[in-house]
This record gives C-alpha cells, sequence and structure tokens, in this order.
C-alpha cells in the first residue's frame, strides 16, 4: 500500500528508473538510458528517456516512445452504431452509392481492468485508407453532402481498441514530498472561478518551478459559467465547487498526495431549524455540468460531458465567484462572515462581500428561502467533504482537484469509467475512452512520491495519444499504486522552467483552462 497520506514521505533514489546524481543532490543533473520501458503498444518498441533533476526532490522525464508506421492511414467514420444490423444497412446504402466501406467491430478486450463489463461495444463503419489527411477531408466533404452529417476524418491509430506502434511524447513530472522544499498547490485561472487561463500564463504570474493542468471545467455559457470547474474543487482549504457524486479527486497538504473518491455534503439550517440542501456552489444556477448532482435531470449519477438541469436549487456564491452572482428570477440571502443575513433581495444578481457569501435560490427553493429566512438572522451553513467516504478536515493546507476516472488501485489496473460516469452510451465510451486522445495524468507511488504527467496526441507523425487503459499502464509502469485520469484533449499542457515542454493539440495552441497544479517556488 502506499504510504497513509500526510505522514513522513519515505526517501527515494529512484527517479523514473533513471538513477541521477547522488553527488549533487541541491543542483540540477541529467541521465538518460533507463533500462525499464513502458507497457504500451506493441512489444520491443524504441524507448527513450531523459531525466532532468528541476530542484532538490523534483525531477522531470521526457519519454519517446514507438514509431510512426507505413501500414497507419488517414479514413473517414461514417457513424457509429451499437448494433451489427444497423451497420451493415449503412454498409449495403454506401455501397450502393458507389463508397467502399468497410465494417470495424469495436470491442471491449480488457473487460477485467475496468468496470465495463460489456464485450462488444460496437461498430464503426469507415470508408478509405489515405496517406494524406487532405484525401480523408475530400471524402469527408462529399460523404456530408450527400447527407451523411457524421462523417469525420481520424487516423487508423487513433482507435485505441488495436495495437499501434505509437509514436508517443511523455511528460513526467516526479516530486518527493520529503525533500521538495517548495509548495505543491493547486492555483485557479485569474484566482476566480469565472474565466479561463493558460497554464504558461498561470505558471508566469505564480512563478512556479513547473506545473500542469487540473480538472475538468464548463467551457460554453449553455452549460454553465465558462471556467467553472466540474467537480470538486477546494483552494486553500475553502470549497469552491462542488464536487459531482464520488468521483475520483487529487488531494495535495503539505506536498502530500492522496487520491480518493471524494463527495460533498451542503446545507443550511435556520435558527429554528428549519433545514435545506445547499445545492451547488459557484456555479449557474440549473444547470450541472457532467451531472451527479441532488435532484438532478436527467440524472443525479455522473454523466461526462453532459449537463443536467434543476430548476429548484440554492446556490452558494463566495469571493472565489467573482463580484457579483448571476442575474435572475428568484431570492438572494447575503450573509457576513459570522453567517449572520445582512440583506435579501427578491432578485437574482448581487455583490459578493469580500469575506461573506450569498445564497442565491430558484424555483421552489427560492420560495424556501424566502419564508425561512430574514435579514438580521444568523445561519448554520454546513460543508461536510468525504474521501474514501470518510469526512475529512480542510485545513488551510488543503487543495483538492478535481478528475475521473480512478485508473490504477493498490498498483493494479482498475478503471472506474462506468461508475464515474464515462460509459453511458456506448458511442461516448469508444470515443472518450478508447479513443486516443491527449491526457493529463495523477499518480502516487508507493514511497508518497507524486507523479503529474501528460501524453501528447493528435498528431500522427509525433504523438498519437492514449486511452484510457494504456493512461493506466503508463501509471503502473512508473511506479503508481493510485492513479486518475484528469481533463485532457486540448487541455493537456504542462510547463517546466517557463517552458511548454509538451504539443498541445488545439489548432490555436495552448488552451486556456480553469485551474493547474504547480510547484511553487
Amino acid at each position: 500500500m502506499y504510504r497513509s497520506f500526510m505522514k513522513t514521505a519515505l526517501i527515494s533514489t529512484l527517479s523514473l528508473s533513471t538513477v541521477l546524481s547522488m553527488g549533487v543532490p541541491d543542483e540540477k543533473a541529467e541521465a538518460a538510458d533507463s533500462q525499464e520501458t513502458l507497457s504500451i503498444g506493441k512489444n520491443h518498441l524504441p524507448e527513450s528517456r531523459h531525466t532532468t533533476q528541476l530542484t532538490k526532490g523534483v525531477t522531470h522525464t521526457e519519454i519517446t516512445r514507438g514509431y510512426h508506421s507505413e501500414k497507419a492511414y488517414y479514413t473517414v467514420d461514417a457513424a457509429f452504431y451499437d448494433s451489427k444490423e444497423q451497420a451493415t444497412a449503412l454498409i449495403k446504402e454506401l455501397r450502393e452509392k458507389g463508397y467502399k466501406p468497410t465494417l470495424h467491430k469495436v470491442e471491449n478486450k480488457h473487460v477485467g481492468d475496468t468496470d465495463v463489463d460489456e464485450k462488444k461495444i460496437g461498430y464503426v463503419v469507415r470508408s478509405g485508407e489515405f496517406e494524406e489527411e487532405k484525401q480523408a477531408k475530400a471524402l469527408a466533404e462529399q460523404l456530408k453532402a450527400d447527407g451523411y452529417e457524421e462523417a469525420k476524418v481520424t487516423f487508423s491509430e487513433y482507435d485505441g481498441t488495436t495495437k499501434t506502434t505509437g509514436p508517443w511524447e511523455i511528460d513526467v513530472l516526479e516530486i518527493d514530498p520529503g525533500k521538495f522544499q517548495g509548495d505543491l498547490t493547486n492555483v485557479l485561472a485569474k484566482d476566480k472561478i469565472t474565466g479561463r487561463e493558460t497554464v504558461s500564463s498561470m505558471a508566469g504570474r505564480t512563478q512556479a518551478l513547473a506545473g500542469m493542468n487540473g480538472g475538468y471545467f464548463v467551457v460554453g455559457s449553455s452549460d454553465g459559467v465558462p471556467g467553472d470547474p466540474a467537480g470538486i474543487s477546494v483552494v486553500n482549504g475553502q470549497l469552491v465547487s462542488e464536487a459531482i457524486g464520488e468521483r475520483t479527486s487529487l488531494l495535495l497538504s503539505g506536498n502530500d498526495g492522496k487520491i480518493t473518491e471524494t463527495s460533498t455534503a451542503l446545507q443550511v439550517k435556520t435558527k429554528n431549524g428549519a433545514t435545506a440542501v445547499i445545492d451547488g456552489i459557484n456555479r449557474k444556477p440549473g444547470l450541472t455540468r457532467s451531472c451527479g448532482g441532488v435532484d438532478d435531470m436527467e440524472t443525479t449519477q455522473p454523466k461526462h460531458d453532459v449537463t443536467c438541469t434543476d430548476q429548484d436549487e440554492i446556490i452558494e456564491y463566495n469571493a472565489y465567484f467573482g463580484n457579483t452572482t448571476p442575474n435572475g428570477d428568484g431570492f438572494e440571502a447575503v450573509l457576513n462572515a459570522n453567517g449572520e443575513v445582512v440583506e435579501t433581495y427578491s432578485q437574482r444578481g448581487h455583490s459578493i462581500p469580500e469575506s461573506g457569501i450569498v445564497l442565491s435560490a430558484t424555483g421552489d427553493q427560492a420560495e424556501w428561502l424566502k419564508e425561512n429566512v430574514s435579514k438580521g438572522e444568523s445561519l448554520t451553513i454546513t460543508k461536510n467533504i468525504t474521501a474514501d467516504g470518510k469526512q475529512i478536515k480542510t485545513p488551510s493546507s488543503l487543495d483538492i482537484i478535481g478528475g475521473a476516472p480512478q485508473l490504477v488501485d493498490e498498483g493494479k489496473i482498475d478503471i472506474h469509467a462506468k461508475e464515474e460516469g464515462f460509459a453511458w452510451s456506448n458511442d461516448f465510451y469508444y470515443h472518450f475512452a478508447q479513443y486516443r486522445h491527449p491526457r493529463s495524468l495523477a499518480g502516487i507511488k508507493e514511497n508518497g512520491n507524486i507523479l503529474l504527467v501528460t501524453v501528447e496526441g493528435r498528431n500522427p507523425e509525433e504523438s498519437i495519444g492514449v486511452s484510457f487503459l494504456e493512461s493506466a499502464q503508463i501509471l503502473q509502469s512508473l511506479g503508481a499504486v493510485k492513479g486518475l485520469n484528469l481533463d485532457g484533449g486540448g487541455s493537456s499542457a504542462m510547463v517546466v522552467d517557463d517552458k511548454l515542454v509538451n504539443k498541445p493539440s488545439d489548432p490555436n495552441g495552448e488552451r486556456p483552462v480553469s485551474d493547474g497544479i504547480f510547484l511553487l517556488k
């Protein structure tokens, strides 16, 4: 088992299997040619590593593995179906129109490594094999013009259900809590919920030694407040975003790390004993990104990248949200730092006190707040955070970064894809979990060392990305006994010594995100 949380770390003389110079532990050192390799892809792939000691207790390792296969090709996915009958019907139809479609059966070949039990996931109808992407794009446009609007260009090696030669570019930060003399913490973009910022920008303004992106977040205004973490977020001991169900999270305190299933339970109680649930913190009322909230529609369970709704909510806002609450119908109560109601309003959209909070309610909950709360009254706000089912304290040293799903437990691959909302449809599970994407990962080793990992992707010539399973294999190969997935795709970014060391996949470059995990000097 990995070291108990908050206890003294054991001293490790190895970093990612590459021995560093023990004569200058406080200086930068470089080493390479590790004898151990990752387990992703086909066997016996070429792999190289280069490790740099950034400061005492911190290393950065660059890993290059595999190669671009001459057998790889661009193609067009016309559609995904759960049943073979649907897929074969489309194939017949496409052939009649002069296309040359093929059937690709998607299987769940590693049932024992995940909580998704189905062995058959579905069927992909494809057309064409091209050396150049522009040829596939032309075919995709032709298919769309013929009415097949789902047609999209892909690369053969992005399918994580098939073996591949890669290639991959991976960056790893390893932190020894017993030796690192700085501060390992999470940072909100622009130090607020509202707004986004690149990892490079956050690293620059905090003068961080290194860092990477953190948890999931709201992107579009139709899904909530852009920049709002989609899941739990604790900054300096203060809860600034509620949990999604009991998803896996990364806890940091005093540079120690722990990976647990984390949940929140929030409540307001009046002097007369009347109680009500506080549905969320610092988000738009009525919208819960990735679901998992109280009385949400269509589900109270996590459902990734889906926005659930609830018209009857109480949302708490604190200074981390911004200056004012969102406008709209409802009822608001402004509380000072002592929990005393200093003002009430029959509409939403008022100033948030620097050291107090605003309870903002909609629908039936607005009526409850209006009937039970009055100016001058003191309210009791209860916020319980649990880690692996046990309530925890929230000292100012505590930071929590929401992620999901769990990838590794007790040193074994154990992916909670279904439990944590990534298998709500076969199509989504295939394209999000089994497909190869850029990823950001975190792990804890047996000795308590913390691993922060980014994997580049969506770049056929340099790095194709990894699936959930391959993400778990990477963490396991690096020695993690606990591991989780963080926000990935175009969000994956790592900065070391003021330099972006990976290549984000977005066409416009580094994506502004909601938060990041940083090593402050």
